[in-house]
């Protein structure tokens, strides 16, 4: 994710963990486990994360 589009989602995971959530993780979905590097690119989702979390 962009910090231009979408700020510093590290310090916003970290926020969240503050809040109380017990698992909080970015996942980079460009390192093959959903696309390839070259595939994000293609597509023009490099840096593309997921927020997966659990209150």
């Amino acid at each position: 994710m962009s910090k231009g589009k979408y700020g510093d989602m590290e310090s916003f995971a970290n926020k969240l963990k503050d809040m109380g959530y017990e698992q909080v993780r970015l996942v980079d979905t460009t390192n093959g486990m959903f696309m390839s590097k070259w595939e994000a690119s293609w597509m023009g989702l490099s840096g593309s994360t997921l927020l997966i979390g659990k209150k």
